[in-house]
C-alpha cells in the first residue's frame, strides 16, 4: 500500500510516511549516543539523529538551522560552527526560514493527520516562542516559509487533513506582519492543489510555488505578490509540480520539482529572468529524479537537491549545483543513501544539505567547497 504525502505529493510507502511520531526507544538511545560522539569528535561525523529533517536554512557559516520530525514529534536542530545540539517539541516542523540571527522561523503542524493545527514557532535569539497562526477549515498544514524583515514573512501550504492525509487540499498562504499572522486571499486551482515553496525578496515582491492534482498526474502552480495582491503566473507547458522556489534577487528566481511519467520522475529546474519563466537543462544521472529543495547565494552559486529512483526502493542523494552557465551533478559520497530533502548555500565553499536515512534518522551533509562529506 502507498501514501500520496500531500507535504510534497510524492509517494512514500504506508510504514514510512505515517509511523514516524512513535518511534522505538532503541531508535531515541542511538540518537543520544550519536549526538554524545559527535560533540566529543568536533563533527568530524555529523550526528544522526531518530527522525527526519525537511529543511536548512541560516543567517552565517556559524548560525544554521535544520527542522524536522523526531521521535517526540517536532525537531529542531542547530549549528553553532563547532557541532549541532538539537531540542524536540511535541509538534512537526516542514521548513525554516532564518532572517538574522534573531528572527527565525520554523512551520509546519501539529499532527500528521486530521485535523491538523498550523504551526508557527519563532526563535528570537535566545528561545523558541510558539506564535498564533490561523487554521482555516478547521485542520491546515505549513510546507514552507520566507522572511526578508521583523515585519515581513510568509508561510505557504495547504487547507488539508495533514501529511498522512490523501483528502483534499485547498492552498493556503498566511503573512506575518510583525504583530500577527493572517490568511491571505488569491486565485485558487479549480482542483485539489497546495503550495510547497515560497520565496520573498521584500515587502513588494514575493513568489509561492506548488501544484495541483489533475488527472491523470500534476500542474505546477506559480503565484505572485506584487506588493498589493497574489496573482497567478503563467507557466512553461507541461510541469508536473514545483517543490521548492529560491530568489538570488527581484529578477532572479529558481524552482525545482519533478516532471512525472507514471512512476518516472524527471529532474525538473525552471528560472526567472524578471520577464518570464523558462525550463533550465538539468541532469537526471539515473533516469529517475526528484528534486525538493533549492537555495542560492548568487547567480553563479545555486544548489538544488533530491533523489534518485524514488519508486524503486534503492534511492540515492541527488546534489545538482548551478555554476552561472549549467547544471551539473556533484556526488554525494555516503555508503548509506540519504534522501535529500533540504539545502542552504552560504559561500563557495560552505552549503549544507539534510535529509533522512529511510524516513526513520536523519542526513546531515555538508559541502566544503571541494566535496559533500558527511
Amino acid at each position: 500500500m502507498t501514501v500520496r504525502r500531500t507535504s510534497k505529493l510524492i509517494v512514500l510507502t504506508a510504514v514510512a510516511g505515517l509511523a514516524l511520531l512513535a518511534l522505538a526507544p532503541t531508535a531515541m538511545a542511538e540518537r543520544a549516543s550519536t549526538a554524545a560522539v559527535a560533540s566529543t569528535a568536533a563533527s568530524a561525523t555529523y550526528p544522526s539523529y531518530a527522525g527526519r529533517f525537511y529543511s536548512v536554512a541560516a543567517t552565517s557559516a556559524d548560525d544554521v538551522w535544520a527542522v524536522g520530525l523526531s521521535a517526540d514529534g517536532g525537531q529542531i536542530a542547530h549549528w553553532n560552527g563547532r557541532s549541532w545540539s538539537d531540542q524536540d517539541f511535541v509538534d512537526g516542523y516542514q521548513a525554516v526560514g532564518a532572517q538574522s540571527p534573531t528572527d527565525v522561523w520554523a512551520v509546519g503542524g501539529t499532527g500528521w493527520f486530521y485535523p491538523t493545527q498550523t504551526l508557527a514557532r519563532h526563535w528570537n535569539g535566545k528561545t523558541w516562542k510558539l506564535v498564533p497562526t490561523p487554521t482555516p477549515g478547521g485542520s491546515a498544514w505549513f510546507n514552507a516559509v520566507s522572511a526578508t524583515s521583523p515585519t515581513n514573512a510568509w508561510a505557504v501550504g495547504c487547507i488539508c487533513g495533514g501529511p498522512g492525509e490523501q483528502g483534499y487540499m485547498v492552498p493556503l498562504i498566511e503573512h506575518w506582519n510583525g504583530k500577527t499572522w493572517k490568511q491571505q486571499t488569491f486565485p485558487l486551482p479549480k482542483n485539489s492543489a497546495q503550495l510547497t515553496g515560497v520565496a520573498a525578496t521584500g515587502p513588494g515582491n514575493a513568489w509561492a510555488v506548488g501544484g495541483s492534482n489533475t488527472s491523470p498526474g500534476t500542474s505546477a502552480i506559480i503565484e505572485h505578490w506584487n506588493g498589493y495582491r497574489w496573482r497567478r503566473v503563467n507557466t512553461p507547458p507541461d510541469l508536473a509540480n514545483l517543490q521548492a522556489i529560491t530568489a538570488v534577487g527581484r529578477n532572479d528566481l529558481w524552482a525545482v520539482g519533478y516532471n512525472d511519467a507514471g512512476s518516472v520522475y524527471k529532474s525538473l529546474i525552471v528560472h526567472y529572468n524578471g520577464q518570464r519563466w523558462y525550463v533550465v537543462p538539468s541532469p537526471n544521472p539515473t533516469g529517475q529524479t526528484n528534486l525538493w529543495d533549492v537555495s542560492a547565494k548568487s547567480s553563479t552559486n545555486v544548489w538544488a537537491v533530491g533523489y534518485t529512483n524514488p519508486n524503486t526502493g534503492a534511492t540515492g542523494p541527488t546534489a545538482f549545483h548551478w555554476n552561472g552557465k549549467d547544471w551539473t551533478s556533484i556526488p554525494v559520497v555516503n555508503p548509506a543513501g540519504p534522501m535529500l530533502l533540504g539545502v542552504v548555500t552560504i559561500s563557495a565553499d560552505d552549503a549544507w544539505a539534510v535529509g533522512t536515512l529511510g524516513w526513520s534518522s536523519t542526513a546531515i551533509e555538508h559541502w566544503n567547497g571541494k566535496a559533500w562529506k558527511t
